[in-house]
């Protein structure tokens, strides 16, 4: 493993002590939501907060390190779903995706939707993959043709915020992606 393009791999220590913080910070995250300690972080990983930031140098890095297999899993799902019969069905099944993953730690859907995590390259290849689902529904004339893609963003981000502040209700985002959807639909 490198620490960036043409960088030095780290050595087994350094891999050992970035993997160890990224599990702490998952662990503190689902406790505490993304603004979690990040002193509590390094301590629980068993490292100081040096080394925790010569890993992850902002928390942002540090909650994409965190994200970025569902962000890679929510690409690759996009890329699968170009091919759907259903343009819209593969919105809808797109956007609950992205809704789930935004709303797996309080804070997380904030998070995603602001610089510079949402312009990250995981993050960004993400997105990507929906918007060309919503520009093919669009030209297959299932979503209206006005549809911003980064408004869709910010209503996905906003039900996953009002999932984690409401009492659990396992209907709630079906209903509210529905109705978002619904009104995405030409008149």
């Amino acid at each position: 493993m490198t620490t960036g393009s043409g960088a030095r791999p780290l050595r087994a220590d350094a891999v050992r002590n970035r993997r160890s913080v990224i599990d702490a910070a998952r662990d503190a995250f689902a406790r505490h939501g993304v603004t979690a300690s990040l002193d509590d972080v390094a301590r629980a990983a068993g490292v100081g907060p040096g080394t925790l930031y010569r890993h992850f140098p902002s928390r942002d890095d540090l909650i994409l390190a965190v994200v970025t297999e569902g962000l890679a899993e929510l690409h690759r799902l996009g890329v699968e779903l170009l091919d759907a019969t259903d343009p819209l069905t593969a919105v809808n099944r797109w956007l609950d995706a992205y809704i789930e993953l935004c709303g797996t730690f309080d804070g997380l859907a904030q998070a995603l939707t602001r610089a510079p995590v949402h312009e990250s390259g995981d993050c960004r290849l993400a997105i990507d993959a929906g918007t060309a689902l919503i520009r093919r529904a669009a030209e297959a004339g299932t979503l209206r043709a006005d549809i911003d893609a980064d408004d869709v963003w910010h209503l996905a981000g906003a039900m996953a915020w009002v999932n984690g502040q409401l009492p659990p209700d396992p209907d709630r985002r079906t209903r509210l992606l529905r109705m978002m959807l619904d009104g995405m639909r030409p008149r």
